[in-house]
């Protein structure tokens, strides 16, 4: 059983993080059509309305997480007919709210020419927005309707590598045929429709995957769920709502304050920076997601120094995954768009500083956020995520006008240091270690790791604008490779005799022993 699970984590990871890496290749290549086919403001209406729609996204109120955890158990002892009763609900529910999405959705559209500033210029373009809104909401119902709910008895048997590669083979296929379509027929409206289109389908294989794997699910005479059950998943749903909540208002509300004070092309440009951060964001997501299962076991044990000494060690490996995204992006990101689409799409700097402030931030927040989470402390931070969102509208509406995008950055940032930076520690270190005293300890840590990295960055930042440059992509390669290198090589140096980065060493040593002993081995 233990071979097992460990087999299909390792097939879980593998194929997550293989399949993040052609999902990154495919997108910079579908976007480089589409902007030299339909351009900017066809760019920026789509942004704008993803992020509007992932907004709606919030009355799934945690339900899919909830479900899910009630597999596990079931699951584990075999029972089919409490599994098939679950199941049950979760696909009413996920009707409910699909038709929720839906109505929610039109209500919204009357109020479209006041989120979009330059709502004439579209009108001009022959572009008519409603229409296209109503194209991108299909899209956001059809994650809800059509077997999409039979999924998480895949991934609840942890066998969600067969569901990754299902979805790699529908990203990659539509991809290919956006692709055609923007270079033979270049109709926004048909590439929307392909979305959609992949969605749905995707839905299909994987429901005809899991009604073969676990036939038991479709069991038309499952009971109904109790009322006093459905009342704690909706207690469940109420902690994990306040979370979710803030994660996606905190970016929805980015393009949708662009849009409303600076305009939708501005949204556009914003867009191609913003694939960096979801391309780190859920590379972050996925290592911290492989070990949060180990986390919760160990925290099971009770032994307080090992569980510590593991924990600062994490920090550790999260400041050098943050440190090394926050001076990537601040170096590199304004060279690599000039080479990829031209000048004409660059923001100025501070733009890219900020954003990679934002991705350093994101990484300390992923793993505090883990640890958190799989020592279930969510009532005791519940109300911060609404103090976070408070702040980051805030101040991006106060700011945008002034500082115009950068503005906005900044609302957001500031909202993770004035919430999440400072106060995750305290409840982990007190409800979770049960010795708030070791707070200073990490606080002392993580401003010794997060200056270091500014000081790093700001040298690479002079080399990287004095040296090897002018030399079209070989240049962005090398200062990539400098970031890369430095960041990472200057936090293991200044922790050389600490515990944590003696582990890590030694664990990157031997993933290079490994990777050295598959290379040569013949």
């Amino acid at each position: 059983m233990s071979n097992s699970r460990t087999k299909n984590t390792i097939f879980n990871f593998t194929t997550s993080i293989g399949g993040q890496l052609l999902t990154m290749i495919m997108q910079f290549v579908v976007r480089t059509v589409f902007i030299n086919t339909l351009g900017k403001s066809y760019l920026g209406i789509g942004g704008l309305f993803s992020n509007i729609l992932s907004m709606l996204s919030l009355t799934e109120l945690g339900v899919g997480s909830a479900i899910l955890f009630k597999l596990y158990q079931p699951i584990a002892d075999g029972n089919t007919r409490r599994i098939a009763t679950l199941m049950r609900f979760y696909k009413n529910v996920y009707r409910i709210i699909g038709a929720a999405v839906a109505v929610l959705g039109l209500c919204l559209i009357p109020f479209l020419p006041h989120l979009i500033k330059d709502y004439d210029k579209l009108i001009a373009l022959n572009l008519n927005a409603a229409f296209i809104f109503v194209l991108y909401l299909a899209k956001s119902i059809s994650s809800y309707v059509f077997f999409a709910y039979k999924s998480a008895i895949i991934k609840a048997n942890q066998k969600e590598y067969l569901i990754n590669l299902i979805s790699y083979i529908f990203t990659f296929s539509a991809s290919v045929i956006q692709i055609v379509l923007l270079l033979v027929y270049p109709k926004f409206e048909l590439y929307v429709t392909v979305m959609i289109l992949q969605i749905l389908l995707q839905n299909v294989f994987v429901a005809r995957m899991a009604n073969k794997l676990y036939p038991y699910i479709n069991n038309k005479n499952a009971e109904r769920i109790e009322k006093k059950e459905i009342k704690e998943v909706l207690k469940d749903c109420s902690a994990l709502f306040l979370y979710r909540i803030n994660g996606v208002v905190a970016k929805a509300t980015d393009n949708i304050v662009i849009s409303t004070f600076i305009g939708i092309e501005m949204v556009g440009m914003y867009s191609n920076y913003y694939v960096f951060y979801t391309t780190i964001h859920t590379l972050f997501s996925k290592i911290f997601g492989a070990v949060s299962h180990s986390l919760g076991n160990l925290h099971t044990t009770h032994d307080f120094e090992h569980e510590y000494s593991v924990f600062e060690c994490v920090m550790l490996i999260s400041a050098i995954l943050g440190g090394t995204a926050f001076v990537g992006i601040s170096v590199v990101a304004d060279e690599f768009v000039l080479r990829w689409i031209g000048s004409d799409w660059l923001i100025p700097q501070p733009f890219a500083i900020l954003m990679g402030l934002e991705l350093y931030t994101l990484a300390i927040r992923t793993a505090l956020g883990k640890y958190r989470t799989t020592m279930g402390l969510f009532q005791q931070a519940k109300f911060r995520p609404i103090a976070g969102m408070l702040i980051n509208l805030i101040l991006s509406v106060a700011l945008v006008r002034s500082w115009g995008i950068c503005g906005v950055l900044v609302g957001t940032v500031a909202m993770d240091w004035l919430t999440y930076m400072w106060y995750d520690p305290i409840v982990i270190h007190q409800h979770g270690f049960g010795h708030k005293e070791y707070v200073f300890r990490y606080y002392k840590k993580f401003l010794l790791y997060f200056f270091t990295s500014v000081a790093v960055g700001a040298a690479d930042m002079f080399i990287c604008s004095n040296f090897f440059t002018g030399h079209g992509w070989l240049s962005v390669i090398i200062h990539a490779i400098i970031c890369g290198i430095t960041v990472p090589g200057v936090l293991l140096l200044i922790t050389f005799k600490t515990n944590e980065g003696k582990y890590v060493r030694n664990l990157a040593l031997k993933e290079i022993k490994i990777v050295k002993k598959k290379i040569f081995r013949r």
